[in-house]
């Protein structure tokens, strides 16, 4: 996969993605799949944003049991299935333990209630299906929770993924299928006539270099947080996609649980938050509130923090977490239809496609675990766009191959393990420009005890000798990095 803009200008493409996450990425990799020309841009990097800022979950969204989103429920558990076939080394069996404590919300024989029905909506086989545990079995599976009040827990299985390599592997499948994908290129403007887009009007944010335009039949807005933007700079009229966006923070901490993740009741307002393992330290999260500011701009507050750790500090007393314990943070912004619902967690995580004009569509709302499905039924739309019948769609059957080369050379880090042989990789083969790009989506090295001066000051080394950076060059992208670091310290 290479970073050839020329292409872009030659000739009028079937389809223009508008956005590299991971809606983005699975709309082109079916669009190709099925033989359509395709582009793909994205103003940043691909991924970077929501797509690599998530839970890192693939799930059927137990929680919207309450809100009896049913069908919601139902196409999240088919579709982490189909994820599973195609994809076993990004997406993975995870055991959660739900445990209940008294005077919380939720029963322990609610939560046994809801399970039920979660199975079956699942169609789980028996050996995943819920067990309920007693106190004392619990205690023997995660010893550090916390003993006081504790009622049993119910124990079940949903899936981990690693949310930026999934994206990336999209993307790069999409590109073996004959899709020109392209980070770093910026839309400014659309060419339109007769109610119609007939092209994009594109800057390279790398070398600042004049605009150029992409033709092409058909355009998928999938910029998620920054979908009102992109609609904005068409002709059409809007409003119809509305979104609400709200903010998710998350916390990495050492290591809290043995084999387990754990969903727990926030005391603070009952919401299900989750502690999942991740590599030797643990993941913290979500929160879910109201955000109206630049997407850009989002970060963990210290009220974030604080809402966070009282949580943490609740459900694993003997292990003294305090703040100077976080190893790091992370925040993302989510696009949800917009709804009147005041409550954000309360708010629906389906989505909604839109269209203006006469070939231009809008992807709102929506959640990872179900990005395959939103994009066949996208792509379905952009055949009618095209006034042909659709190809039959492949991405259900079709697996997602493992990218990685064998290790070699210097070793970067380990937990997560890295070695000069993945940079290397990565610059050649998966479009990485930046040392952020490295750090925090080809490799996770920023979400570890990995992510300061040292190592990210040997990922610039590397990447500077494949790509011939000068010092001054090397020296800009690794002080962005640390910036941007920086700014994620608590």
């Amino acid at each position: 996969m290479n970073r050839n803009l020329g292409v872009l200008t030659e000739g009028c493409f079937d389809l223009l993605v508008i956005g590299g996450g991971i809606f983005g990425a699975g709309v082109a990799r079916d669009a190709a799949l099925r033989g359509l020309s395709v582009a793909l841009i994205d103003k940043a990097d691909f991924a970077s944003g929501t797509s690599s800022r998530s839970s890192k979950l693939i799930h059927g969204g137990f929680r919207y049991l309450e809100q009896r989103a049913w069908k919601h429920v139902a196409e999240a558990c088919r579709e982490r299935e189909i994820l599973l076939r195609i994809a076993p080394h990004l997406v993975r069996p995870l055991p959660f333990l739900f445990p209940v404590y008294a005077g919380e919300t939720r029963s322990l024989s609610k939560i046994r209630l809801g399970m039920t029905l979660y199975d079956l909506i699942a169609r789980n086989p028996p050996a995943a299906r819920h067990q309920a545990f007693s106190p004392r079995r619990t205690l023997m599976k995660e010893p550090a929770l916390a003993r006081r009040g504790l009622r049993g827990a119910v124990r079940f299985f949903d899936c981990q993924e690693d949310d930026a390599r999934f994206c990336l592997d999209n993307i790069i499948h999409a590109a073996e299928c004959g899709a020109v994908c392209a980070n770093y290129c910026e839309l400014t403007g659309f060419v339109a006539r007769e109610n119609r887009l007939v092209a994009a009007t594109v800057a390279d944010r790398l070398t600042n270099g004049g605009p150029f335009e992409i033709y092409a039949r058909a355009f998928v807005n999938a910029a998620g947080p920054w979908v009102d933007r992109v609609a904005n700079l068409t002709p059409f009229d809007g409003r119809r996609c509305a979104q609400s966006t709200t903010k998710g923070v998350h916390l990495l901490l050492p290591r809290l649980t043995q084999e387990h993740a754990v969903a727990f009741q926030s005391r603070a307002d009952g919401r299900v938050l989750f502690v999942i393992p991740w590599n030797d330290c643990s993941l913290v999260g979500t929160t879910d509130s109201d955000w109206s500011g630049d997407p850009s701009d989002v970060r963990a507050e210290p009220a974030d923090l604080e809402y966070l750790l009282r949580g943490i500090q609740l459900l694993f007393p003997e292990t003294k977490i305090v703040q100077t314990d976080v190893i790091t943070t992370f925040a993302g912004v989510r696009s949800l239809v917009h709804s009147e619902i005041g409550d954000p967690p309360a708010r629906s995580r389906e989505h909604r496609v839109n269209q203006l004009g006469r070939n231009f569509l809008v992807i709102t709302g929506g959640k990872y675990t179900t990005y395959r499905a939103i994009a066949e039924g996208v792509v379905n739309q952009v055949y009618g766009i095209l006034n042909s019948a659709p190809a039959p769609c492949r991405t259900a059957e079709t697996p997602l191959l493992e990218h990685r080369p064998p290790p070699s050379g210097e070793k970067v880090a380990d937990a997560p393990a890295v070695f000069a042989s993945d940079i290397a990789h990565a610059c050649e083969y998966e479009m990485a420009m930046t040392v952020s790009d490295v750090m925090r989506r080809r490799t996770s090295l920023a979400l570890s005890r990995h992510a300061g001066v040292e190592p990210a000051g040997a990922v610039a080394r590397l990447m500077a000798e494949r790509l011939g950076w000068s010092d001054l060059q090397m020296y800009t992208h690794l002080q962005h990095y640390i910036d941007e670091w920086k700014q994620s310290q608590p």
